[in-house]
């Protein structure tokens, strides 16, 4: 008798929906695998004979021949063990095939037939429920509580296989799925309580509307980590896309079992990390940090101290938002829409953009710090702040509070997306961009600010977006006070050059 069972499991970075074939054929006793199983799923034949025994179902002395559809798709994970025994169990006729009709059966198993969650189960749930083909799923217990799924999926905790001929009689009461709630992740720092450095946290405002990347250069002391750190907390939460997404990212790579992903991530990797623990990579192609950001901030301390590989690697990420890594055993490519905050001290003494003081280091020595992210690193950062000469400003107009800039933050998310048709300003299509200020021509504007400004065609498009967040934070149509802000947050290329 021929069985079909639903399951999904990680293929890369990605969830898919996988279908446990299973067929008794005639021959002597054997367990077969294939469809391009794992080292692991050929072991789980020995783990299937023993949790089917120990659950009280017979074990068929059969040749069972079970397929993981699709076949061109490589498969690893346990959490199709549980879909393989059920399978058998079904084609050998002690459990009936119509009871699973719309339903994905997800777990690995123990000898003694109970489900266990493995690696990745909260991101296959996710996307398994997602999927129009499936109305219900089988879960360990101990995870069914915590899964997050949408209107009208059905969700069963099952301790052990034997439980199953209690689910098909219609004995098993389901649960519902839990309703999606954003989270705020308890504050570290809150930006009221950093005092001064009106600018800076302006400046961070203007950064989160339009998700744009920052440098915060100045000597140590000057608060750059801590308004970093703040910065986390002034964001609107994420969505219930964005949150499956980050789930996703961080199941499969075994940063979470438990819960779903409901605060934005903020990563804080060390200056010597290295390349493939940054963008992704090792033998496994496994993610990297910049991927573990994805929807969050990533946040580089010490900027220059970083491996010079390790930030041109960050290059191509910064503007396609995806990171592909290759390997012999194929391609994956993983998500990286992170927004960059980094912080850096300007030379070994702090002092190389300060107006007020004059740097001590030797001057073939003053620039070596900078020199690595000068150039296109340095072009995909729309701000700049200089915490060395930043003017003593209050601004009264609006409190500069954690909770009223998360409020008005998430108003200018909304005008930015409904003017750009979806994106936020960073990721606005050049054209409308260009269309926003086309009463002040800024091709015209470009040329007369391109040499004294030291912009590259791609600063002064970031330059028009920036000016764009200005105008939706303050709820005001773009115009020229905007771009002339936008045109102060950028510093280092006109100050290397005066001082060379």
């Amino acid at each position: 008798m021929f069985a079909r069972i639903y399951t999904s499991a990680r293929v890369g970075f990605h969830a898919t929906l996988i279908s446990a074939e299973a067929e008794l054929l005639p021959g002597l006793p054997n367990v077969s695998v294939i469809g391009l199983p794992d080292h692991s799923l050929r072991e789980s034949r020995d783990r299937i004979r023993s949790a089917v025994h120990n659950s009280g179902f017979r074990f068929p002395a059969r040749n069972i021949v079970i397929n993981l559809a699709p076949n061109d798709t490589p498969k690893e994970g346990g959490l199709i063990e549980a879909a393989m025994a059920v399978a058998v169990l079904v084609s050998s006729g002690q459990l009936p095939q119509e009871a699973f009709a719309g339903t994905a059966i997800l777990g690995a198993l123990s000898l003694d037939g109970s489900l266990v969650a493995a690696r990745g189960i909260f991101a296959s749930a996710i996307f398994a429920a997602g999927n129009q083909q499936i109305r219900r799923l089988i879960v360990p217990e101990q995870v069914a509580g915590s899964l997050t799924v949408p209107e009208g999926t059905e969700v069963y905790a099952i301790r052990t296989l034997g439980e199953l001929p209690l689910y098909c009689s219609g004995g098993m009461t389901p649960r519902s799925g839990l309703k999606y709630e954003p989270n705020y992740e308890h504050t570290e720092i809150a930006i009221e309580h950093i005092f001064g450095l009106g600018v800076a946290k302006r400046a961070l405002a203007i950064a989160a509307v339009g998700r744009h990347h920052v440098l915060m250069a100045g000597s140590p002391g000057t608060g750059k980590s801590l308004l970093a750190r703040a910065y986390r907390h002034i964001l609107p939460p994420l969505n219930f896309t964005e949150a499956a997404e980050v789930t996703r990212i961080w199941s499969l790579a075994g940063l979470t079992q438990s819960e779903l992903v409901t605060t934005r991530p903020f990563r804080s990797p060390h200056h010597t990390t290295s390349t493939p623990a940054l963008v992704g990579g090792s033998s496994n192609a496994t993610p990297g940090e910049i991927s573990f950001a994805h929807h969050g901030t990533l946040f580089l301390d010490e900027l220059p101290e970083f491996r010079n590989e390790a930030l041109q690697s960050l290059r191509e990420p910064l503007e396609e938002q995806t990171i592909t890594v290759s390997r012999a055993r194929g391609h994956i490519t993983y998500p990286a829409d992170f927004q960059l905050i980094a912080a850096a001290n300007p030379c070994r003494c702090g002092l190389l953009f300060s107006e007020a003081e004059r740097c001590t280091c030797p001057k073939r020595t003053s620039f070596a710090q900078f020199n690595k992210i000068v150039g296109p690193f340095l072009d995909r950062v729309a701000i700049e702040l200089n915490h060395n000469d930043l003017p003593e400003i209050i601004f009264a107009s609006h409190e500069m509070t954690t909770e009223s800039l998360r409020q008005r933050i998430a108003a200018a998310w909304q005008r930015s997306r409904y003017d750009n048709g979806g994106p936020l300003n960073r990721d606005a299509d050049a054209q409308l961009v260009y269309k926003f200020f086309a009463a002040l021509k800024p091709h015209r504007l470009y040329e007369s600010f391109a040499a004294a400004e030291r912009l590259s065609m791609r600063s002064w498009l970031n330059v028009l977006r920036v000016a764009k967040s200005i105008a939706d934070l303050e709820d005001e149509p773009p115009g020229e006070q905007h771009l002339y802000e936008a045109l102060r947050y950028r510093f280092v290329r006109k100050w290397m050059a005066r001082a060379a």
